[in-house]
């Protein structure tokens, strides 16, 4: 079949016209792209800003005041009954706490009600918090656990109480953090969600209870990079990829040395930008392909009528 010149024109406009509408769509996905990119960075940051302003406006007064207790337990030495019961119900009600506990190294416990427990089975000695308060040279918070009484998400405040430069025992104060868990759980993200890891990459809070107590640095090498990359930035975005499933997550340090972290799939979080894309190239298509058979039929006609 021979081509009239007509039609070549026509064809050399419909080629014409597919590169420069290839060119066009091509230049307006990637600048669309670049600007959703920067658009969901931006509401991950956002999102875990809040979150860890919320955390650490909890965190940091809480753990302050049971430095205060601390402090004012060292100047009442050797801790009678009668002078410490008080100062620990006065610090309850102050500092909106649960429980409030002095523990000491001669296995003395004080409660801030007042009770006694049974030396013969109650050690603080023994007691994790206790442990991990002695040996810690500023006041630290546990890992969240659930009350075995409450059956409420709760964690534990300690700091050990000083007597002439001596570590005689250690206050705690117990809180629950039901709300904060709440908050993580319902974070308004279609594509994503938010969780807390601990200094050492433990999962301690996350909406799926079956990640709890994952460790990052014990999984695969996609999460140990993530944590490395998160305990060597403190704060940021980082991208990767597990299972053939990509993630972008935006994560932050909080007060304690904890992380709060926010994590969205890319593919959803782009499906819009696919979509559109796909839409494009199926209009783009039968534009061209209607507007290259419009000029070969207005061609042969122009040939027919010479």
């Amino acid at each position: 079949m021979s081509w009239t010149f007509n039609e070549r024109v026509a064809m050399v406009a419909g080629v014409l016209l597919t590169f420069f509408l290839l060119l066009f769509g091509s230049v307006s996905y990637f600048k669309m792209k670049f600007y959703l990119e920067k658009e969901i960075t931006a509401k991950q940051i956002s999102i875990m800003k809040s979150l860890q302003t919320d955390i650490n406006g909890w965190m940091q007064p809480s753990m302050r005041q049971v430095q205060d207790v601390a402090k004012e337990l060292e100047m009442h030495a050797p801790f009678t009954k009668e002078e410490i019961v008080p100062i620990l119900a006065r610090y309850k009600k102050s500092i909106n706490a649960v429980q409030v506990y002095f523990g000491l190294e001669d296995g003395r416990m004080m409660y801030d009600t007042g009770k006694e427990l049974n030396r013969d089975w109650y050690d603080p000695r023994n007691r994790p918090w206790y442990a991990e308060g002695l040996e810690a040279n500023a006041t630290v918070i546990s890992e969240p656990f659930v009350g075995f009484a409450s059956n409420q998400l709760t964690v534990t405040i300690m700091t050990p109480v000083l007597v002439n430069g001596k570590k005689e025992g250690v206050v705690a104060a117990s809180f629950y953090v039901n709300k904060l868990y709440r908050k993580i759980k319902t974070i308004a993200m279609d594509e994503g969600y938010a969780f807390i890891v601990n200094a050492s990459g433990k999962i301690i809070i996350h909406p799926d209870k079956s990640m709890i107590n994952v460790n990052l640095q014990d999984q695969n090498s996609a999460f140990k990079k993530m944590y490395e990359y998160m305990i060597s930035q403190k704060e940021g975005t980082y991208s990767y990829e597990f299972d053939g499933v990509k993630e972008l997550i935006a994560f932050g340090e909080l007060h304690n040395g904890w992380f709060s972290v926010v994590s969205v799939d890319t593919e959803k979080a782009y499906a819009f930008n696919h979509s559109m894309l796909k839409l494009y190239w199926i209009m783009g298509s039968l534009m061209i392909a209607l507007t290259v058979m419009i000029l070969v039929r207005m061609s042969r006609k122009s040939n027919e009528s010479v």
